[in-house]
């Protein structure tokens, strides 16, 4: 596990960021299929601060990766590698999505004009989850490149996502009027694609691994102490999903919302810690 811990910073940005991302994109449904009174519109925009200040905060903890923080802006001179693509498509999203919440909260932003603009923070949103994880498929480290990797932080960042946005409409009194119609199905869409989409990611690339080895270790080993961590963060996932769609059927679901967020963030930063725990260098591999 001696990678994981070195890799502490980024672990936590690739929990928190794509995490808060995915908040808009639940958002963006409950706006396309509920009319909330202009109350609980006040009251969403206001927590529509949270999923952005959890993002933020992923952000910070990236810079805590670099030797020098000086050294940020080199990073958009490799435009076009993974990581330089990751941390552009952060950046937009993070832009758009402040500029978002900044003019909801002024009330300036209603009817078709709300829709489209959460749409474009949704789309956004998904974009950079994917490439959070596009970031990390490199042929340098062969237990990283697989498709699976992008897969699974799709996955984080929808159940997080459906989690945080249940969280945030049963603070505003939104909840239940939400669930009466089809946003109830797409909240419990989310968090279960979500949830499956990660359990087939990560277990899916921790058998992978299993079956490669190089001068100095075997995939099997690497596995072997990153299994307790995956096992518990994709429990927790599979948790947090759940409560999400008990919640459904509750009026007043925030505690559940609650302890929902806190089962995906926990289980989905084990789940990170796993995936860095499993570095192998292709440079001095054979399988």
């Amino acid at each position: 596990m001696q990678f994981s811990v070195a890799e502490l910073p980024l672990a936590l940005f690739t929990t928190l960021a794509p995490f808060g991302a995915g908040a808009f994109i639940a958002l963006a449904c409950a706006f396309f299929t509920t009319s909330f009174s202009d109350e609980q519109l006040k009251k969403i925009d206001r927590g529509t601060i949270i999923p952005l200040a959890i993002v933020i905060v992923g952000f910070i903890c990236a810079f805590f990766h670099l030797a020098s923080p000086m050294n940020a802006p080199s990073v958009f001179l490799g435009a076009g590698s993974p990581m330089s693509n990751e941390i552009i498509a952060g950046c937009v999203f993070a832009i758009v999505a402040i500029v978002y919440v900044i003019v909801t909260n002024t009330g300036k932003l209603c009817g078709s004009a709300r829709k489209g603009f959460a749409a474009v923070v949704a789309v956004l949103a998904v974009v950079f989850a994917i490439f959070t994880g596009l970031a990390y498929v490199m042929s340098t480290i062969a237990t990283w490149d697989t498709p699976l990797v992008p897969v699974q932080m799709l996955g984080f960042a929808l159940v997080g996502g459906a989690a945080t946005t249940a969280l945030v409409l049963a603070s505003a009194g939104a909840w239940a009027d939400a669930c009466k119609g089809s946003f109830k199905s797409a909240v419990i869409g989310l968090a279960v694609v979500g949830a499956v989409l990660a359990i087939v990611g990560l277990a899916g690339q921790l058998a992978m691994a299993s079956g490669m080895e190089n001068a100095l270790v075997s995939g099997s080993e690497l596995v072997s102490g990153a299994l307790l961590p995956a096992v518990i963060g994709l429990a927790l996932i599979v948790v947090a999903a759940a409560l999400v769609f008990v919640s459904v059927k509750k009026e007043a679901a925030t505690g559940l919302a609650a302890a929902a967020v806190t089962a995906a963030l926990v289980g989905i930063f084990l789940a990170r810690m796993a995936f860095y725990a499993i570095q192998m260098s292709v440079g001095i591999y054979f399988g």
